[in-house]
Parts: structure tokens; C-alpha cells; sequence
């Protein structure tokens, strides 16, 4: 949704090329900068678009910020990373190590950012979403979510949209393509799984007897976010990546209005604005409106022009994909 017809061909390529250096296997990179951060700061439980779990650390009055790589899928796992950020007009922060990438946060606790390090011998900048106060019981997980999601296996990274539902008891179904609630047992491609606490917020996710990833949520209000960081390396598995859902609930023009600062996979940072189903994009020097269609092709899904799947939950959680390309925000 946040491109323009004019920058759609060099988005997909710039995405392809990040996609083509993933995939596994080794990786490294040095600190992305020497400068400590203060321990004043607030610790967030992240998740990267890769397939990273991070703590990410920010402090808005020493303008700092630091991370430490907890869980990864190219070697990384113990990598730490810190620098200064630098204040913008829009309420944003632009990190010194990923200059390309703006770290925002809500009140409620959500944080979107970037963080750059070197996977398979590519230097990337890679976005991350994350939560200061993440859900500990198994009863608040239960709900049925939109989700949309970004996987990468052996190199090829594509692009999904889904529905999922979490039981009580743990167990879960998900509907790639399709809606939970209109067919739960006959939907398209149709998984089943189980989730289970590893303490401090973390759910560990399993499908077929195999662990397939690390599940962070979220609850604002009535309203939930769920994310999940993947390393399922199974052919025709779940793939590394990222999921990103929120509880399944039609949205109104109230809660997508307004600008939306987001992240891309493909390396840009940016915004929209939405009014009353149409959209704008500061991608162009020049301003250029398309439609959005609320609540299509389900509750809680946006449809917009000229294509893709977005969420832009009451909670503040933007993420949209579109044919590979993969973007994470929030609400301004």
C-alpha cells in the first residue's frame, strides 16, 4: 500500500535482492556502533522481519538505544548492537546504525525500528516490531487473528496473508487465504498447532512435533496483537520470517485514519496518510491519492490500491504486504 506506481518496480527489486541473501546457514557482523546505552531505558521484546528475537533497549532522554541478538536463524544469536538516535520533527528517531530506518514507539508499548547487521555476507537493514509488556497467560491468547507475514526458505522470501485461532487450552488453527470464522474446518490449506509458555512473555509454537517459532502478544484494550518470529526450516514448512496478526475485528474509518510510519524488508522507511478510504504516500515528490477498501476481504483486512493485504489495527499496529513486499509500522 505505502508505494507508488512510479517506485513499485524499484520496491520489488530492492526487495528480491535483500530476499536473495537470505536463507540460513552463517552470518556475522560487528557492533553497529561503540556508544553504551544508559540502563534507564525501556526493554523491549522484539522480533526482526528475518527471523530474529532481540531485547532492544531505548532511552528517549539520553537519546541511546542498544540490542542484543537472542535468538537467531543466521548465527547471530549473542550479537549486540548500540548507538545514539537523533530526534525528528514527527515524534520518530533515527538510529546512528540504521540511518535508513526510524524507531517509533506508542504508549501502549508496541515499538517499531530497524536494526542493520551482516546476514549470509550482506550488510541489511532489517525491521523490527516489538512489546514492553507482552501477555504471560494462556487464557488472554485466545482469539481469532488477521495475520500477514513474510517467509524466506533457502534464499526465496515471499509474502502471505491469513487467518489464525488460539484456543484456551493452547491449540490453535491457522487458514492461509482464507477466513477462520467462515469455515474452520474446511479452509484453505488448514494447519494445526500447539503454543507453550516459556516464561517472561515468550510462547513457544509448534506444528507436527516441530517448533516452528517464538510467539509474542500483546493487549490493548479489547484489542490484541500477536507476533511471531519463524524458523520453521522444513520444506513446505512455515519458512524464517516474520507473522504479524491482530485480533480479528472490522475496522472503521476511526481507526485507519491518520499517518502510519513504517519499516520495509526492502530497506525504506516512509509514511502514509489515510482519510475516509484513500491514501497518500511520501514515497513521490509529488502527491497522488489511491482507495483502500476497509474490512476486504474480511473483517479486519484492508484491501488497497493496486494491491496487497494491509492491518491497521485500533491498537496502532500497521503491517502490509503485497507480491514480496513486506512493511511494519505504526500510528502517528
Amino acid at each position: 500500500m505505502p508505494k507508488l506506481k512510479s517506485v513499485w518496480v524499484v520496491v520489488l527489486s530492492l526487495l528480491l535482492t535483500a530476499c536473495g541473501s537470505g536463507g540460513g546457514g552463517g552470518g556475522g557482523g560487528s557492533s553497529t556502533s561503540t556508544t553504551t546505552t544508559t540502563s534507564t531505558g525501556t526493554s523491549y521484546t522484539a522480533a526482526a522481519a528475518i527471523g530474529e528475537l532481540l531485547t532492544y533497549t531505548l532511552d528517549t532522554t539520553s537519546l541511546t538505544y542498544s540490542y542484543t541478538i537472542t535468538e537467531s536463524q543466521y548465527g547471530l544469536t549473542g550479537k549486540t548492537g548500540s548507538g545514539t538516535l537523533t530526534a525528528n520533527g514527527d515524534g520518530t528517531y533515527t538510529p546512528s546504525g540504521a540511518p535508513n530506518a526510524r524507531v517509533a514507539v506508542l504508549p501502549n508499548g508496541l515499538l517499531i525500528g530497524g536494526i542493520r547487521e551482516t546476514i549470509n555476507g550482506v550488510s541489511r537493514t532489517i525491521p523490527i516490531i516489538g512489546l514492553s509488556n507482552p501477555v504471560t497467560t494462556m487464557a488472554s491468547l485466545e482469539a481469532t487473528y488477521n495475520a500477514v507475514a513474510v517467509r524466506c526458505w533457502s534464499g526465496t522470501c515471499g509474502t502471505a496473508y491469513s487467518t489464525f485461532h488460539i484456543n484456551a487450552d493452547g491449540t490453535w488453527v491457522s487458514c492461509p487465504y482464507s477466513d477462520y470464522d467462515a469455515d474452520p474446518f474446511g479452509c484453505t490449506g488448514r494447519q494445526i498447532g500447539t503454543v507453550n509458555s516459556l516464561g517472561g512473555g515468550k510462547w513457544q509454537v509448534w506444528n507436527n512435533g516441530t517448533d516452528i517459532g517464538t510467539a509474542l502478544v500483546f493487549a490493548s484494550g479489547a484489542q490484541k496483537v500477536v507476533i511471531v518470529d519463524l524458523k520453521d526450516s522444513r520444506v513446505g514448512g512455515f519458512g524464517y520470517g516474520l507473522t504479524v496478526g491482530s485480533t480479528k475485528t472490522a475496522v472503521t474509518n476511526a481507526d485507519a485514519n491518520g499517518t502510519w510510519r513504517f519499516n520495509s524488508l526492502s530497506g525504506i522507511s516512509s509514511t502514509i496518510i489515510v482519510s475516509n478510504g484513500t491514501y497518500t504516500s511520501s514515497l513521490d515528490n509529488y502527491q497522488t491519492t489511491y482507495t483502500l477498501t476497509l474490512n476486504s476481504p474480511w473483517d479486519g483486512l484492508v484491501a488497497p490500491q493496486p494491491g496487497g493485504h494491509a492491518i491497521l489495527a485500533g491498537s496502532g499496529v500497521y503491517v502490509f504486504e503485497n507480491a514480496g513486499y513486506f512493511s511494519i509500522g505504526l500510528k502517528r
